[in-house]
């Protein structure tokens, strides 16, 4: 098996959890499709719930915020505009040394790179808030192709972009149905990781640990 070169993170969930957060984006897009609908913001709460519960029960999978929006007629676009203007991470996250650390060791010898469903401009300032922003090689965020994960026509561009054999990639993320499977599929290693500590796994895996 070729060694890894690549290694691509998810980020939200991922290299950092914060609920109070994730409740600020939720908002955000309960609001955004309360003002789209001509809805209160609880008659909006509640749509986008039982939408969640329907794509749920349709997918036996827990969808993306995304991918429920886009259900319910919110174009990506305006999702993230919204996310942009009123989802503020400073007010949450803080310099995280530890995973600083650790992914600075990883980028001495391997490439490192995000691929989210989050937009550019706040997977930035998030990398910067948890200190990690120069450890990366790559970006591919919502703005990449405009559609979602779990898309496969994006991961393979992803993986034409990167370039490289597949067995040189490792794919780290918190959702196996939204991060891994695809990647999976295709024979690419994975690994799930839903706090800083897990990401020790990734030093076992490629013989770094002592």
């Amino acid at each position: 098996m070729a060694p890894i070169r690549n290694i691509v993170f998810d980020l939200d969930g991922t290299l950092y959890r914060n609920d109070e957060l994730q409740r600020e984006i939720t908002s955000t897009a309960e609001n955004l499709i309360a003002v789209s609908r001509g809805l209160s913001l609880a008659a909006a709460r509640k749509l986008l719930q039982q939408s969640r519960r329907r794509l749920a029960e349709s997918r036996d999978e827990e969808p993306t915020l995304s991918l429920t929006c886009l259900e319910l007629g919110i174009a990506i676009d305006d999702l993230h505009d919204a996310f942009r203007q009123n989802v503020r991470p400073e007010r949450y996250l803080v310099h995280d040394p530890v995973l600083q650390a650790l992914l600075e060791a990883l980028s001495a010898s391997y490439d490192l790179y995000i691929y989210s469903n989050n937009n550019l401009f706040l997977a930035r300032k998030i990398l910067k808030i948890l200190g990690v922003d120069a450890c990366f090689f790559g970006l591919y965020t919502i703005e990449f192709s405009g559609v979602p994960k779990p898309d496969e026509e994006t991961l393979q561009k992803v993986l034409s972009e990167i370039s490289g054999p597949l067995e040189s990639f490792l794919f780290v993320g918190d959702r196996v149905h939204v991060d891994l499977q695809l990647p999976a599929r295709l024979g690419i290693r994975t690994m799930v990781a839903r706090e800083t500590a897990d990401l020790l796994q990734i030093f076992q895996l490629l013989g770094l640990m002592p």
